[in-house]
């Protein structure tokens, strides 16, 4: 139907006429298309991604392109190897959430540091900026033996720590002075990390 849309005030516009029971008249409706090529960018060929050294990006804006992000990223923080942004399974639009890869510890301290960057688009400028949480990750303290080799379920996104924790070694590491603030993050729906509290025991 991008045949008859019309350009107002540089944004795609189908008008619509629905004639039904309680509903009478003509709709206008955005029409934001998506090249699903825009999905993923490749900056460093040559560097491979490493899921440990990936955050994500809360409320991208859906027009933004993965080459854009990076970009951007880029600039701020240097180092980034990837950028893609999430999109529905089904039907391969932009969720509004992306995930940033980075080729050194330096450059994704300096991003999840930060905690938030600037996206200017339209009126909303404010990005949120966590770890990429796994959820098949053995706990860094103790490779799976205090928990029966189960995956940890808390990764601590203090600069301090960016470990994942089993129950056990979450509770005996961070009973310590300095770290009984820090907050455990887990995967939640959409691949969004998430802060949970943590009951000591």
């Amino acid at each position: 139907h991008l045949h008859v849309c019309k350009f107002v005030s540089l944004k795609l516009i189908f008008k619509r006429q629905i004639k039904r029971k309680l509903i009478f008249g003509i709709f206008q409706v955005q029409i934001r298309p998506w090249n699903l090529s825009d999905s993923d960018f490749v900056m460093d060929g040559s560097q491979p991604l490493d899921p440990r050294k990936t955050i994500f990006v809360g409320g991208v804006p859906r027009p933004l392109r993965a080459v854009e992000l990076a970009m951007i990223m880029d600039r701020l923080y240097g180092g980034v190897c990837y950028a893609g942004i999430d999109t529905d399974p089904e039907l391969k639009y932009p969720k509004g959430a992306g995930r940033v890869a980075f080729s050194n510890q330096q450059s994704y301290i300096a991003a999840i540091s930060a905690r938030f960057v600037q996206l200017q688009h339209n009126d909303i400028d404010k990005r949120v900026i966590k770890p990429y949480v796994l959820d098949d990750q053995m706990c860094d303290e103790c490779q799976g033996t205090r928990c029966g080799g189960k995956f940890a379920p808390f990764f601590c996104a203090n600069v301090t720590c960016l470990q994942y924790y089993c129950e056990y070694c979450w509770a005996s590491i961070h009973s310590r002075a300095g770290r009984e603030f820090h907050k455990p993050l887990v995967k939640e729906g959409g691949d969004r990390p998430r802060h949970v509290p943590f009951r000591w025991s």
